[in-house]
């Protein structure tokens, strides 16, 4: 057995690689989701995909929630005895990977403003705070979004796309989404005031995100996503570097995780 402690950021991608390029079959990985993003980040590109243990250190643990781990790290140890696993879906945004989920505009940008402290003491929701301030601001732009369905050319304030039923640490938020269903699952959230994004976070609560009046939902398997002023995007809780224009696509049972 070999254990490498990252220093830096992409230590988890690199680290991932020589894994497979090792062969080995199994990965353990002791973090939270931006460790996962990386080590998915390592394996996805090449032919040899390692089975995936998590033992969720992180915030938020979106994705190990998503699969319904334990967050307690001992008991996320004992599923190794159980010998169950489960193929799971990833996505592809341009040429980064992604498990959970990418979004561009207010959310997105109040993400970067969240502080180390605000997460520490409010947890997940510090995201829904800034979220809510930065919804105040209007920043509307226009989005095109191309799928494999139809064509929409809408005004936005913000996109999410979803592989997972799991947003900001709460599960079955996106009850439209399957972590093994094979889809991409688009939101796009129209002109809100303060208020009704506070409204809106109930709706978020309850899973009946697509039922709100200023939200557009769409299901596929692949899409171009382009605005009229150039977006960066959130890759599963953090800035992901990519920008507008995006090709998103679907890569179906990409992952194998113990459950």
């Amino acid at each position: 057995m070999t254990s490498r402690i990252t220093q830096k950021v992409r230590d988890a991608v690199h680290f991932a690689q020589e894994a497979c390029e090792s062969n080995l079959d199994l990965i353990v990985i002791m973090g939270g989701d931006g460790t996962i993003n990386e080590v998915i980040n390592g394996i996805a590109p090449t032919n040899h995909y390692p089975t995936l243990l998590i033992i969720p250190f992180g915030t938020v643990n979106n994705f190990a929630k998503a699969l319904e781990l334990p967050l307690n790290p001992d008991e996320a140890i004992e599923i190794i005895e159980k010998g169950q696993f489960q193929n799971v879906d990833i996505g592809k945004v341009n040429d980064q990977y992604f498990m959970n989920l990418i979004n561009l505009g207010v959310i997105a940008e109040a993400t970067y403003s969240v502080t180390a402290e605000q997460k520490s003491k409010y947890g997940s929701f510090a995201y829904f705070i800034e979220g809510v301030k930065k919804f105040s601001e209007k920043d509307v732009f226009r989005v095109q979004i191309e799928t494999d369905i139809d064509t929409l050319d809408t005004d936005a304030m913000f996109v999410l796309v979803a592989v997972t039923d799991t947003f900001a640490g709460w599960k079955n938020m996106i009850k439209e989404a399957e972590i093994d269903d094979g889809y991409l699952h688009l939101f796009i959230f129209k002109e809100l005031t303060s208020i009704k994004s506070i409204a809106m976070i109930a709706k978020l609560m309850s899973g009946s995100l697509k039922e709100q009046n200023n939200v557009i939902y769409r299901k596929a398997k692949e899409a171009i996503i382009q605005t009229n002023t150039t977006k960066v995007i959130n890759v599963d809780g953090d800035e992901g570097g990519e920008e507008t224009p995006l090709k998103i696509r679907i890569l179906p049972s990409r992952l194998r995780v113990m459950v």
